[in-house]
């Protein structure tokens, strides 16, 4: 029983052996995970195996973090502002593994390695077609109603869920402990959606770095484009997209709040 990742590897030492029916393999489901690695014998090139499994943790981190999202969106269906708050601290957390594997990309992948592999891609092959970020989009707008359902249900604002958090603890009512906890669960949201921000920030100065089309540095009829012939600059917009934009504009609202009783 058992199969190895590089069987054409000559040293024994250097085999990666796996799926020997451990209880943790069998639990974690790792051997499954590992089989969807491109075999050694067909990887086109040296960085071919770094550049999927960037992609597969990325995704991997993008199905975590959905599946927090489902159960921020049930415990704030269920009063629970304290649990939806500590789930999104961990889907903030998740996120960092995205980020950190662009930046990869973006410290160890020569261009040169870059572009031999993208001859090899598969025709119209595109990062939008990422199912983890598609299907994170649509769960935040299931979330953010469920928050402002439980917004609405409290009889709060998030201008007053902002001015909460200065509270002394010492004053909390059971009331104002809830509100305290939906303040929480605001600040979370726009945390997760600070850390897509840096993702799609980092992501595109990568594409820059690898494929090129910086706009300060690049003519309009000379930026690269997509497999699927789309030029680059596209990334640009989507780069600014928030999942929450409501608290984006809050955040600019509040400001300006600040600034007109500073006027007065």
């Amino acid at each position: 029983m058992g199969r190895v990742l590089n069987p054409a590897q000559p040293v024994p030492l250097l085999r990666y052996e796996y799926d020997r029916g451990s209880s943790y393999e069998i639990d974690t489901g790792i051997a499954i995970a590992l089989s969807a690695l491109v075999p050694e014998a067909e990887l086109h090139h040296p960085d071919h195996r770094f550049f999927q499994l960037v992609h597969l943790i990325t995704e991997y981190a993008w199905v975590g973090i959905h599946h927090e999202i489902c159960r921020v969106a049930a415990a704030l269906e269920a009063g629970d502002a304290g649990l939806a708050g500590r789930l999104l601290n961990r889907c903030a957390g998740l996120a960092d593994a995205p980020v950190r594997m662009v930046r990869l990309f973006e410290e160890t992948l020569p261009q040169a390695s870059m572009l031999a592999m993208r001859e090899k891609f598969p025709p119209k092959t595109t990062g939008l077609d990422s199912p983890g970020m598609r299907n994170l989009r649509r769960a935040s707008r299931a979330v953010w109603a469920a928050f402002q359902s439980a917004v609405d249900d409290a009889g709060t604002s998030l201008p007053q869920l902002t001015a909460i958090i200065n509270r002394p603890a010492s004053r909390d009512t059971p009331d104002v402990a809830h509100l305290a906890l939906l303040s929480g669960v605001m600040s979370g949201l726009q945390r997760l959606d600070a850390k897509v921000l840096e993702w799609k920030q980092v992501h595109i100065t990568t594409v820059w770095m690898l494929i090129g089309g910086h706009p300060a540095a690049t003519d309009e009829a000379d930026i690269p484009t997509s497999l699927r012939g789309r030029s680059v600059s596209y990334l640009e917009r989507l780069a600014v997209v928030p999942l929450f934009p409501v608290l984006w504009r809050h955040t600019t609202a509040m400001f300006h709040a600040g600034l007109a009783e500073e006027a007065q």
